[in-house]
């Protein structure tokens, strides 16, 4: 037997939607700010990532690393918030 499809649009509560596109537009704010100084770090350090690898550098490699996949998370997930709140969920 298959299940019935519903064609009415079901739509959460104005406070959640208000508060995911809030913390979604922040998220996404955050993620491309730590970004931006990355690359500014990144232009202003003498040496290149291949060059931090082979002097042992693993700490800058290791903070770099860690900076860039907490930002990449926060745009990422601040899009996936912002999608919740602008679009209609179909049961």
């Amino acid at each position: 037997m298959a299940k019935r499809k519903t064609s009415k649009p079901h739509r959460r509560p104005r406070g959640e939607i208000d508060r995911n596109y809030f913390f979604g537009d922040v998220l996404i704010k955050t993620g491309v700010a730590v970004a931006v100084v990355l690359g500014l770090v990144v232009l202003f350090t003498p040496f290149t990532l291949r060059d931090a690898i082979d002097d042992g550098m693993y700490d800058y490699v290791a903070v770099m690393g860690s900076f860039a996949a907490m930002g990449l998370f926060a745009f990422l997930y601040g899009r996936h918030l912002r999608k919740e709140a602008t679009h209609w969920e179909f049961d």
